[in-house]
């Protein structure tokens, strides 16, 4: 039982419980109601007629609820700002149920309605402090609770610290910290950076803040790549000082900035429909492009000796090779295995090839790779054989996904960012892929191809 609530997060076990809580309860208080209502008057309509739209109530309630936040840990940290907050949603949804029922003509006694409103109030918050009880309850028995592991501890570790013990009573627990500089800062220090796996697994942590503001963005994520496999999630806090200026509660420590450590594969849905789109796109692609293609080819071919196409390994999906096409772009005699050109400068660049680089029309040949399944219109860009070789595990990290004709740093900077820059913004594409994001990328791409910005 303790494996398969360790399994099943803090937060969905206590909006479980909360949605059960506002069942049991929202029944309880219109039970009252209706029976307080016959008792105290004539006899109102059959109970089988209220039945029929309470259903419909509950969900209206509910979604009230949600919008309200009283399903986040944020609005129940304090007592009284839950009770407030419950006693304008429960008004709300009365208010909405009574518009519903004038459109639908739908009949019932108003008599019912203020006090199932009243019972409402009252039931309803005596639920969720019965929850609130039941959770410090578990928390005091040293159940349920969220182990904390914060690496770095000067100044801005300890402020975090301060701020999460406040609410202890919740489940959060600070284990530790680690450090390589602080020696003696009057906390728990379990060791160097070194250990953090070690600690991890010793502890059963459940959350690593990384709050040292000197450890450099490569190093946060070679932590997380080697702690992939433990089911631990990373919060990297980047504006502490912001942050942590003001009052803040849980809800905000769990909106700290953070990568999530355990690689987040794409849902079924969305790589069924990508792969469409990139079929469909890139055939309609090819077929009007066809025309510009071929005076493309003549272009080159007088342009300079040579072939007008370049095929080309570069390493995909899962670390496999495959040939990638391309428009000629450099002289014959060029190597073909070497950094490729920063400049538009470069002399390996003929006339034709910086009018294409420039364009991004040297690129237009991936329509191919993209039908046989070996890119995709957006994702991290295939990159070259003996740059891989040299990846770091935290590198390799962007091999995760298909390479892309176009990708999150192409549109934001293309090629005049730094490697560990480029894969950086590739890491946040692997964790936020979506439709709304890829068809972002690809608008974005067209407008910064017309400008002509980032590419040589």
């Amino acid at each position: 039982m303790q494996n398969f609530l360790r399994l099943i997060s803090q937060k969905k076990l206590s909006i479980i419980a909360l949605l059960v809580s506002d069942l049991l309860f929202f029944m309880g208080a219109f039970f009252a109601a209706y029976y307080s209502r016959n008792f105290i008057g004539e006899e109102i309509q059959d109970l089988s007629i209220y039945l029929t739209a309470m259903p419909v109530a509950f969900v209206i309630l509910v979604i009230v609820f949600y919008f309200f936040g009283l399903y986040e840990q944020k609005i129940r940290l304090e007592s009284t700002s839950e009770i407030f907050t419950v006693i304008k949603a429960v008004l709300l949804t009365a208010v909405l149920l009574m518009a519903g029922s004038f459109l639908y003509k739908y009949d019932y006694s108003r008599g019912f309605v203020v006090i199932f409103i009243g019972f409402g109030l009252v039931f309803l918050n005596i639920g969720r402090y019965i929850i609130r009880t039941w959770q410090k309850y578990l928390v005091s028995k040293g159940r349920n609770l969220t182990k904390i592991l914060i690496i770095g501890a000067g100044k801005p570790g300890r402020r975090l610290a301060k701020q999460i013990h406040k609410y202890k009573d919740f489940g959060y627990k600070i284990i530790g910290f680690l450090d390589d500089k602080v020696k003696n800062a009057n906390v728990e220090i379990l060791g160097t950076v070194r250990r953090l796996s070690k600690v991890i697994k010793d502890n059963e942590i459940d959350i690593v803040f990384v709050s040292d503001p000197t450890m450099p963005h490569e190093k946060m994520l070679e932590l997380m790549t080697e702690c992939g496999n433990l089911n631990v999630k990373f919060k990297l806090v980047s504006s502490l000082y912001e942050i942590l200026a003001g009052n803040i509660d849980i809800n905000e420590i769990e909106g700290i900035p953070s990568v999530d450590v355990k690689p987040k594969r794409a849902n079924i849905f969305y790589r069924f429909v990508k792969r469409f789109l990139d079929i469909v796109l890139s055939i309609v692609g090819l077929i009007i492009a066809l025309p510009l293609w071929l005076g493309i080819v003549v272009l080159i071919r007088l342009d300079s000796k040579g072939p007008a196409h370049f095929v080309h390994t570069r390493i995909g999906k899962d670390g496999k090779e495959f040939n990638l096409f391309k428009f000629r772009t450099m002289k014959k005699s060029s190597k073909s295995y070497e950094t490729a050109p920063i400049k538009a400068s470069d002399k390996r660049i003929t006339r034709i090839g910086r009018f294409l680089r420039k364009t991004s029309l040297d690129e237009l040949p991936q329509l191919i790779n993209i039908i046989k399944g070996e890119m995709s219109l957006v994702g991290p860009r295939p990159e070259m054989p003996f740059i891989v070789e040299k990846y770091s595990k935290w590198q390799r990290k962007r091999l995760e996904v298909k390479p892309g004709l176009t990708g999150l740093w192409q549109i934001l900077g293309r090629k005049d960012l730094p490697l560990h820059e480029n894969i950086e913004y590739d890491f946040y594409y692997i964790q936020n892929q979506s439709l709304l994001l890829d068809l972002v990328i690809l608008i974005k791409t067209v407008w910064a191809v017309v400008k002509g910005k980032g590419a040589f």
